[in-house]
């Protein structure tokens, strides 16, 4: 099923993709040791997160607790700067992500850029970061009632 971005089901489509394991296919592309880093930098991980489209003053929070993502909803520029961390993504950020972009490219080159939050901290869990934005991307979503599939 396809979703609009930045809709309560795109929200909660998306909350159950960044909570799921990888499956076999994702775990088969990366050495079993960037897993087991993944599952270390999980590991009781709290924190928030608000995704935004600044285009549309549209925001995503993510809520982390104990490593699992217990929450996920479409808020309002006052509760989204409440996030432990914020990160910014135009349409067409977006859309590459959407479409199968490397989500670690798209981190590091500030297509998806961290506006706040303690960047220390922050990068210090970013492969766990990557492979959510990553999870995000894979949620079947239209971008201005475009459809866009991952390669």
């Amino acid at each position: 099923m396809t979703v609009q971005l930045f809709t309560p089901a795109w929200a909660e489509a998306v909350r159950v993709a960044v909570d799921a394991e990888p499956d076999d296919e994702l775990r088969a592309g990366k050495l079993p040791t960037y897993w087991e880093w993944i599952e270390r930098a999980r590991d009781g991980y709290a924190a928030s997160w608000a995704l935004t489209d600044p285009a549309r003053s549209a925001h995503l929070l993510l809520e982390w607790k104990d490593g699992r993502c217990v929450a996920a909803s479409l808020v309002d520029a006052e509760q989204a700067a409440r996030a432990t961390y914020a990160l910014s993504a135009n349409r067409e950020a977006w859309r590459d992500l959407l479409a199968g972009a490397d989500a670690g490219r798209l981190l590091m080159t500030r297509k998806f850029a961290l506006q706040r939050g303690n960047v220390l901290q922050f990068f210090r869990g970013v492969y766990f970061v990557v492979e959510a934005l990553g999870a995000i991307g894979r949620v079947p979503a239209t971008v201005d009632n475009d459809v866009v599939a991952a390669c």
